[in-house]
């Protein structure tokens, strides 16, 4: 069994100088940067720790995702974010459970023993708001439809389809699994502070991206 982490950025030199060293690269067969264009070092950093970088011509976190897997091949893939918000102690607790027997496993950040310490109010009020959306929409049994720090076997990511662009990446995943009657095994993780950098959630912009998405999604059932 083979599993790629894709450690997707744009601009987080203050995070991967602070997480990568923390990943260990014997926990999976290869670990790539999809990099949407960053000026800040952070290209250069990555290739000083020693890991593969692949450039998006297109910008969004939804279009590196598809960058990356279609440059690629394993039997899973992973997909990571070095801003600080992700453990990096949660990619070998991932792995594991591939081979216990799960195709798609994410952390929740808002599940009964998860802990969020970057999460405001807003930020908490949208995505309660949107699972329950999904939950209700399309027969989801989800505490966080909105974290895309997930492994997922590569056969059914690319029968899922995707054509999110930007944020909203990790609903449409949710979405389509449900749709299919897929469950996600979720970890209830830890969700620590961003470490510098820019926030890339606007929340009018992705929350209208959502909204549309749910009701996309719904009209066109089928994918």
């Amino acid at each position: 069994m083979s599993v790629i982490v894709f450690v997707l950025t744009l601009d987080e030199i203050d995070g991967i100088s602070e997480i990568m060293p923390k990943v260990k690269k014997e926990w999976a067969d290869r670990i790539i940067f999809v990099d949407g264009g960053s000026t800040d070092g952070t290209v250069e950093k990555a290739k000083e720790l020693g890991f593969e970088v692949i450039h998006q011509k297109n910008k969004g976190e939804g279009n590196a995702c598809r960058v990356g897997t279609d440059a690629t091949e394993s039997d899973f893939v992973m997909f990571f974010s070095p801003d600080g918000n992700d453990d990096p102690d949660d990619i070998p607790k991932l792995i594991q459970k591939t081979k216990e027997g799960h195709d798609v496993i994410h952390i929740s950040r808002f599940g009964k023993n998860s802990v969020s310490e970057d999460a405001n109010l807003l930020d908490r009020f949208g995505n309660n708001m949107f699972t329950f959306l999904v939950n209700t929409f399309f027969g989801g049994n989800y505490t966080d439809a909105l974290n895309g720090f997930r492994i997922i076997r590569r056969k059914l990511w690319d029968e899922l389809k995707t054509d999110a662009q930007y944020l909203n990446i990790e609903q449409q995943i949710c979405i389509r699994l449900a749709k299919r009657k897929i469950p996600i095994f979720e970890i209830d993780g830890i969700e620590p502070k961003r470490i510098g950098g820019e926030r890339k959630m606007r929340p009018l912009t992705t929350g209208a991206q959502l909204s549309y998405q749910i009701i996309k999604e719904f009209i066109f059932w089928k994918f």
